[in-house]
C-alpha cells in the first residue's frame, strides 16, 4: 500500500494559529510607528514654516505670527498682509497647554509671546517645541510623560 504525504490538518492549523498571532502583536507595533512618523513629519513642517516666517517677515519687513488653536487642531503661520499657511494636527496628537500660544516674530528677528509649545502623543510622551534666540531657533524633543 502506497503511503499518502501531505501536513495533517493539525499542523496546518497550529501554522495558521501562530501566524494569526504574530500578525496581531504586528498591528499595534505597526501603527505607533506610523504615529511616530505623522508627528514627526508634523514637527519638521511646523520648523519649516517657522523658518520661512522669519525669512518672509525680514523681507517684507513685516511682522510674522504663529498661533496653536487647539479647537480647530491646527497650527497658523500668517503675516502681517494677511498671507496664511495652515497646519493641521495629526490625530494622534493633542495641545497640551492651557492657554493658546501665539508668538510674534518682528522683521528684526525679535520674539513676542510664548516660546514654548507642548503637545501630548496618543503614545504617552510630550513633544516639547522651542523657540530660542532672537532668530527663533525652532527646537523639538520628545519629553516622557511623567
Amino acid at each position: 500500500m502506497k503511503r499518502l504525504r501531505g501536513f495533517v490538518m493539525l499542523e496546518v492549523v497550529a501554522v495558521v494559529v501562530v501566524l494569526a498571532g504574530l500578525t496581531l502583536a504586528a498591528v499595534p507595533l505597526g501603527q505607533s510607528v506610523i504615529r511616530r512618523n505623522q508627528e514627526t513629519k508634523f514637527l519638521e513642517t511646523m520648523r519649516e514654516q517657522w523658518g520661512l516666517l522669519g525669512m518672509k517677515a525680514y523681507a517684507t519687513h513685516k511682522i510674522g505670527t504663529m498661533s496653536v488653536n487647539d479647537e480647530a487642531r491646527q497650527v497658523t503661520f500668517s503675516l502681517f498682509n494677511g498671507s496664511k499657511r495652515i497646519l493641521p494636527f495629526p490625530p494622534s496628537l493633542k495641545y497640551d497647554d492651557k492657554i493658546p500660544t501665539k508668538t510674534t516674530r518682528e522683521p528684526s528677528g525679535k520674539l513676542k509671546g510664548n516660546r514654548s509649545v507642548n503637545f501630548l502623543s496618543q503614545d504617552g510622551y510630550y513633544w516639547h517645541i522651542t523657540l530660542q534666540f532672537e532668530w527663533g531657533r525652532f527646537l523639538f524633543q520628545k519629553v516622557p510623560k511623567h
